[in-house]
This record gives C-alpha cells, structure tokens and sequence, in this order.
C-alpha cells in the first residue's frame, strides 16, 4: 500500500470515529430528553388541573364581584334616598323653628299664617 492509500484510510477512520462519537452523543442527549419529557409529562395533568381550578376560583371570583357591585349600587340608592328624606326632615325642623314664638289659631285662615 501506498502512503496516499493509508492517509485516505486513517482520514476515513478518523471520520468514521468522529461520526460514532456524534452518534453517541445524540443517543446520550435523545435519553436526557425523554427523561425530561417524562417528567414534564407527569407535572403537566397536575398544572392543567391547577389551571382548572384557577379558572374555577376566577369565575367564584368574578360572580361575587358582581353581587358585590350590585350591593354596593343598592346601598347607594338607600344612601341617596336617606340624604332625601334628611333634607326634607332639616326642611320641616326650619319650618317649624320659624313657627314657633308665632301665635298659633287653629280658627285662623291659613292666609293669616303666613304673616
């Protein structure tokens, strides 16, 4: 055998070595992989059924938010009709307070009243 007969074999063996390394390292990469994946597989029921549940307690959330709002509109309406009925009332006491030290006949005209 010629030397240009053995470089070209070494050279086919030092690529031939280069390809099982590569080889090997893609099978030990490929079974670190499928471990991952594995135990990605196993945590991901547990995440969709806290995502579930998340969901769950929004909706709980979302629907009381919305009695709650709803309260709080109704309480507004009792405040508003309570400040009413607080102007009506402070409008009777002033009238009365301006009555008062008036003479008062009940057989008086109520044109007479006003004077």
């Amino acid at each position: 055998m010629g030397i240009n007969q053995l470089q070209a074999d070494l050279a086919a063996t030092v690529r031939g070595a280069k390809k099982d390394e590569n080889i090997i390292q893609l099978t030990n990469d490929l079974q670190e992989y499928m471990k991952e994946l594995g135990v990605v597989k196993g945590i991901l029921p547990k995440v969709f059924q806290e995502r579930d549940f998340m969901w769950e307690e929004v909706k709980s959330y979302s629907e009381m938010n919305m009695l709650l709002n709803y309260e709080i509109n109704m309480l507004k309406k009792k405040v508003d009709i309570l400040d009413e009925d607080i102007l009506l009332k402070e409008g009777q006491i002033t009238i009365l307070k301006d009555w008062i030290g008036k003479p008062f006949d009940l057989l008086a005209s109520p044109d007479s009243m006003l004077e």
